[in-house]
């Protein structure tokens, strides 16, 4: 069995004690590169979970001002952490039905016109780093951390290739990711402390 297999297995087995109703809402946070998408497409699959990804909640921002972020400030601002508690967890924690807009990599700027929906049922997860910051946490019915050394992490992230902007969006990134590791504590936080892939 994969190490994936054998992470997705004990989320599910978790979350058999954390379903209310039918429904149950997971984050999955860990560092970047750190295996979460992975883990959540394995939870698609073995549980028909729906998967709200954190990169659709990147911050549009003129490239100077991003630049100019402190790591404390990046840990804020990379990600729009408010839109993600409007147009997600809290629908979702009222009963409703999740309705939210994409952030388009290309472009820089939410996709026009592009509204995806997420239905109360089931098992729902929220993947990406950030997503389980202590603003977020209370919505969650499990947080589980995805635990991989940085330096793959960080060999995964640069394999992929994105190009993010400025040359030095590799140290800039790292630095707000170290802050809120340092700052928020996810993985003492978490429930349950998985592996990545």
């Amino acid at each position: 069995m994969t190490k994936i297999r054998t992470a997705a297995d004990h989320v599910a087995a978790a979350l058999s004690t954390r379903t209310r109703c039918g429904f149950a809402l997971v984050a999955l946070d860990g560092m970047g590169g750190s295996g979460k998408s992975t883990l959540a497409a394995a939870l698609a699959e073995l549980c028909g979970a729906a998967v709200v990804h954190g990169d659709d909640f990147y911050r549009p921002m003129d490239q100077a001002e991003r630049a100019a972020l402190t790591p404390a400030e990046g840990c804020d601002r990379y990600f729009d952490w408010q839109r993600l508690r409007d147009e997600v967890l809290l629908p979702l924690a009222s009963g409703q039905a999740a309705r939210y807009g994409r952030y388009d990599w290309e472009t820089g700027a939410l996709a026009p016109g592009e509204v995806h929906t997420v239905a109360r049922t089931g098992i729902v997860v929220v993947e990406g780093v950030y997503t389980a910051r202590p603003e977020l946490a209370g919505f969650y019915d499990l947080l589980v951390y995805v635990d991989t050394p940085p330096e793959e992490s960080m060999r995964r992230l640069r394999e992929r290739g994105h190009d993010h902007g400025p040359l030095d969006w590799e140290a800039r990134w790292r630095a707000a990711e170290e802050h809120y590791l340092a700052t928020t504590r996810p993985r003492r936080r978490a429930d349950l402390v998985v592996p990545g892939a």
